[in-house]
């Protein structure tokens, strides 16, 4: 069985952020389209959105390695995901694909409530 998991530094224009995670590819799905390419801005903030914030690169670093230490077994290590926005825009455009994600899930054939976690985290970036 795989450990599915990592340390992820999300660097922004303007600050960086560290997590661990597992299954760190869900930052590439949105409820309007599955197959992306990029990464999406909900899912962004829905990971790193409770982490706390460096404005310094080598911060970054180091808290990723004391993590990656702590965790004592990563399968992917340390990776960075780079982002040409501000954290702001990050969330404005969170805010703006929430309402259309939640739609989404709402006009989903089997929409039988395993989507109502979703929904709820969604309700909560257009609240922020």
């Amino acid at each position: 069985m795989s450990a599915d998991n990592g340390i992820y530094i999300l660097e922004c224009k303007d600050q960086y952020r560290v997590i661990y995670a597992h299954a760190i590819d869900n930052l590439f799905y949105s409820h309007l389209n599955p197959y992306n390419d990029e990464l999406v801005p909900t899912r962004i903030i829905e990971s790193y959105g409770k982490s706390k914030y460096t404005r310094n690169r080598d911060l970054a670093r180091m808290i990723a390695f004391s993590m990656e230490k702590f965790y004592q077994y990563t399968e992917y290590g340390i990776k960075t995901f780079t982002i040409d926005k501000t954290w702001y825009q990050v969330l404005q455009e969170a805010k703006r694909l929430a309402p259309l994600e939640i739609e989404a899930i709402r006009n989903k054939t089997n929409n039988d409530g395993r989507w109502d976690y979703d929904i709820k985290r969604l309700e909560e970036i257009i609240n922020r």
